[in-house]
């Protein structure tokens, strides 16, 4: 039987009870790329003996590598330690130097180490420890049926930095490394995923060594670009040449490279322009100002935020005309404009932005259906304003309002044309104001 690379294994009750989201999977799948290692097989298991003992018994007849994560801590039901040594009949033994360490720790912090910690100590006989310099659990790794098995704690943190500086390092002592692998991720905004898929498709056919894989981040669409080649050096020209040739195919739909999200990038651009930005918001009721306070030093850029949400509110905090109110109603395109304009006035920034809309799931009618959105943006030049039809989820709703609202100010930065969006479900009408 010829062995798969590698099989993951997560254990707790937790996992299997959905109380939390299993993100060591992806973590540990990502990592091993990087040595062109492929993950045949992810298993979540609870907490218990005879299913622990099974799973490792198979993963370790099965594949080269096996990581493991959870199970390592001190409390009744963290039992993995215990399980792996008897699943391959090795003594359990106790390391004086580790329960130094986690004495040590423990007195760092001010505290006395409870007696059920030193079990953080025992390891199976034949076992290399895994120094953890974030928690108490050290790692180990073992080697048996043919296989390298490691095994981490399940805190997110403590995991990634132990697979960074521990684990992989012996994995490619041991194995060496088939080739590079090196892959990137674009974020784009404005087609959907089997668009993208399409109007891409020709760009990996005529090499076995790219790969693109598509994903939807709702309201983003992702872009994964993985490509192998013999060293680093091609690996990076590779690599570079496909994300340059899906720029130039994709243009402005393109938000950018990495993980970094939308309103992440729009603050970087208000930064190094040094612009200002206040925010008036219906619809979105605070979204938007909190996903631009997400990020860090937004206080740089961001000078005031006010939800408005009722037509007194409008009125009063913003300047909007009574009038118009009446004529068009909250959810229009003069609402919107002046809506941008009184909160840009009332901060005196750069930029004013604003979102107003029936967000759902009532309050829609013939003329202004639920999906309602219009977003306006008032600067110096003057200000833009556009009506959308967008869906009848509030959730989405409130979040697409966001990320248009968002992504207004990034084309308005970079010179690009506003409201052109080519999401078949966005409906865009209006135009500019005064």
């Amino acid at each position: 039987m010829t062995r798969a690379d590698a099989w993951i294994v997560t254990i707790g009750d937790e996992l299997l009870r959905g109380e939390i989201v299993d993100s060591n999977k992806s973590f540990f799948s990502d990592r091993l790329l990087r040595l062109d290692l492929e993950s045949a097989r992810h298993v979540s298991v609870p907490d218990d003996p005879a299913a622990i003992e099974e799973v490792l018994r198979e993963a370790a007849s099965r594949a080269r590598v096996v990581l493991v994560s959870g199970g390592l801590g001190p409390t009744r039901d963290d039992i993995t330690t215990e399980v792996a040594a008897r699943a391959f009949g090795r003594r359990l033994l106790r390391d004086a130097v580790v329960l130094k360490e986690i004495r040590a720790f423990f007195h760092s912090l001010g505290r006395e180490m409870a007696a059920n910690n030193a079990k953080q100590a025992d390891f199976p006989e034949g076992a290399e420890v895994l120094p953890n310099p974030l928690g108490t659990a050290p790692g180990f790794m073992l080697q048996a049926e043919g296989a390298l098995l490691f095994f981490t704690p399940g805190v997110p943190r403590e995991l990634q930095r132990m697979t960074d500086e521990e684990i992989l390092p012996r994995i490619e002592a041991q194995l060496g490394r088939g080739g590079v692998v090196r892959a990137l991720l674009l974020r784009t905004f404005g087609l959907g995923e089997s668009t993208l898929d399409h109007e891409l498709r020709d760009l990996a056919r005529s090499d076995p060594d790219v790969t693109l894989g598509f994903r939807t981040q709702f309201p983003d669409n992702l872009v994964r670009v993985l490509v192998r080649a013999a060293d680093e050096a091609e690996a990076e020209k590779k690599l570079r040449d496909v994300v340059d040739r899906i720029h130039a195919k994709l243009g402005e739909l393109v938000l950018g490279e990495g993980e970094r999200p939308l309103e992440e990038i729009v603050g970087e651009l208000l930064r190094e322009r040094h612009l200002t930005l206040a925010v008036a918001e219906s619809c979105t009721g605070g979204l938007l100002t909190s996903r631009i306070t997400d990020v860090p030093g937004s206080s740089q850029y961001l000078v005031e935020a006010v939800v408005s949400y009722a037509d007194e509110s409008k009125v009063r905090e913003l300047g909007v005309s009574a009038a118009d109110l009446k004529a068009h109603g909250a959810v229009s395109e003069p609402v919107a404009q002046q809506m941008a304009e009184g909160v840009r006035r009332r901060a005196g920034t750069d930029l004013g932005l604003a979102t107003t809309g029936i967000a759902g799931p009532g309050g829609g009618s013939p003329e202004k259906p639920v999906g309602t959105v219009c977003v306006a943006l008032s600067d110096a030049e003057g200000t833009v304003v556009r009506r959308y039809q967008l869906m009848r989820d509030r959730t989405r709703n409130k979040l697409l309002a966001s990320q248009l609202a968002l992504d207004w100010v990034r084309r308005r930065l970079l010179g690009l044309e506003i409201g052109q969006e080519t999401f078949p479900r966005l409906r865009g009408t209006g135009g500019g104001g005064s």
